[in-house]
């Protein structure tokens, strides 16, 4: 474990928060890894098979998003508020126990047995409570303000979550009743919108400047959809009692939240945000996918459709949607934490070279998915997939020690 101090000294100050910021990312990004893995050869049998998508779907969104949160989440607050990182002994029982946590949900739900969904639920809350006590204890020592505004996304993001999986747990212990499909509505828009979009929404003015690079860019907007944010979750939550059209209501208020965002940094940067190539195009589109199905799904609940747990919308704002923002920052933090320049301009120029295809094949998957085809949806977003893997299997890592 590098020392680290607030001050001056060898392994102090900036280099020494980035080296470990650094170490508890890639940690949490390889189990990400793993979980995503286990979505694509779970999707595989699926489609040789058939079956329920619940599982591939979780497993990406539980397993592979949530330890992405997890890293990056981390990462960020440590690095770009100045704060100091959390004890070692925090992180790996994080990750230890969110992994168990998925782990068990999982098979548990898988195999119809109840004490694990519900162990597992459990165990993944623990692990969010904790991310949270690890962001809010680094939050209140940070040196720098500027982060804020991302800070309070991020716990507003992790209390959804928390909620959304133990709605989640109360289903997979077969204790939903009469208000399963209510509750079901609920611990999906929580989990999606909630911990997911508003990660992501709070991160954005600082990661898309990043990849052009820029310095952060936000404003009152910002602000406006911080608050219209809070009354989302506030709906989406009251949502597993009410019904449909209240969680329908706060679904369309975290699509203009997560609009507002993403406009004011658009008009910002303008044509100067092209520059980041990859990373900047597929996240930035991985978001408009998001806003929109946040529309048409809010909408929908609103003017009293019964939600279905897998519609074409939402497996595309699920995969290429959330997956694009996924694999396009990781087009650009991965090369960052395999070692610094000149290596760090090599691996870049490996992720983020030729962007047409992963652009096309992705947006060309969340096409399909609507329209229903879902064997070129299938085919597309494993293009997609495998471009990715490819990059990083030429990536250069730097020398262990």
């Amino acid at each position: 474990m590098v020392p680290v101090t607030i001050g001056r000294g060898p392994a102090s100050g900036v280099e020494g928060r980035v080296a470990v910021s650094h170490r508890i990312a890639a940690a949490a990004f390889r189990f990400a890894g793993v979980f995503g893995v286990v979505a694509v050869i779970w999707a595989l049998v699926v489609l040789i098979r058939g079956g329920s998508w619940w599982g591939p779907l979780h497993s990406f969104l539980v397993g592979t998003v949530l330890f992405a949160i997890a890293g990056a989440s981390q990462m960020f607050t440590i690095t770009w508020a100045a704060a100091p990182p959390p004890p070692a002994a925090v992180s790996v029982a994080q990750r230890r126990i969110m992994g168990a946590g998925v782990a068990l949900v999982l098979w548990g739900v898988a195999t119809d047995t109840l004490w694990a969904g519900g162990v597992g639920a459990g165990a993944v809350i623990v692990g969010l409570a904790l991310l949270a006590y690890s962001l809010v204890t680094a939050i209140r020592q940070s040196l720098l303000r500027r982060f804020d505004l991302a800070s309070r996304f991020y716990i507003l993001a992790l209390a959804c979550g928390i909620v959304g999986v133990g709605l989640g747990g109360v289903m997979a212990m077969d204790l939903a009743g009469m208000r399963f499909t209510d509750i079901r509505t609920a611990h999906a828009r929580l989990n999606l919108v909630g911990l997911v979009g508003f990660t992501i929404a709070g991160t954005l003015p600082t990661i898309l400047p990043t990849f052009v690079p820029s310095k952060a860019v936000s404003g009152t907007e910002a602000k406006v959809a911080l608050w219209t944010a809070l009354a989302a979750a506030g709906f989406m939550t009251a949502g597993a009692s009410l019904g449909g059209v209240a969680t329908g209501i706060g679904v369309v208020l975290a699509g203009i939240a997560s609009l507002l965002i993403v406009a004011g940094i658009h008009l910002r940067l303008g044509r100067k945000g092209l520059k980041g190539g990859l990373p900047y195009l597929q996240v930035s589109i991985g978001v408009c996918w998001f806003v929109v199905w946040a529309f048409v799904d809010g909408v929908s609940l609103v003017g009293g459709a019964t939600a279905l747990p897998f519609t074409g919308w939402t497996a595309a704002a699920a995969l290429v949607g959330v997956g694009q923002v996924l694999l396009g920052s990781f087009a650009y933090l991965i090369p960052v934490l395999a070692g610094p320049p000149p290596r760090l301009g090599r691996n870049l120029a490996r992720t983020k070279g030729h962007p047409w295809l992963p652009l096309v094949a992705a947006n060309a998957g969340g096409f399909a998915l609507v329209a229903g085809a879902g064997e070129v949806a299938a085919a597309a977003i494993g293009v997609w997939v495998l471009d990715f893997g490819l990059r990083l299997a030429r990536l250069e890592w730097r020398d262990r020690e």
